[in-house]
């Protein structure tokens, strides 16, 4: 087997270890301290293999768990628990659209 074949297999198999993690945060799959592990290997791996549209997937998994946490808020009682609900939404919608920005930027 030749280096290219090599890193052709390597690319293959790594694409694919990224779709499923992505599809998994997405989905909210783990708890809270699994996907934050997730994530940060994501943003690493977004620089280092910008053909993968990791960005892309970030962007839809901080979407999805704005939209988790929404549920979450609707259901909340108390004004604390929904003033901390809400930041946290905040915080995961502006980094959807910053990673929006950045798969926009690479295209």
């Amino acid at each position: 087997m030749g280096e290219a074949e090599i890193s052709e297999q390597k690319q293959k198999i790594l694409a694919g270890v990224v779709k499923s993690l992505l599809d998994e945060l997405k989905g909210g799959g783990g708890d809270k301290d699994r996907r934050r592990q997730v994530e940060e290997w994501m943003r690493t791996l977004a620089e280092k293999y910008p053909e993968f549209e990791i960005e892309a997937g970030l962007r839809d998994y901080y979407l999805a768990e704005g939209q988790r946490l929404r549920t979450e808020f609707d259901k909340a009682a108390d004004l604390a628990e929904k003033l901390t609900l809400g930041r946290q939404i905040e915080t995961f919608l502006d980094r959807a659209a910053e990673y929006d920005r950045r798969a926009s930027d690479r295209k």
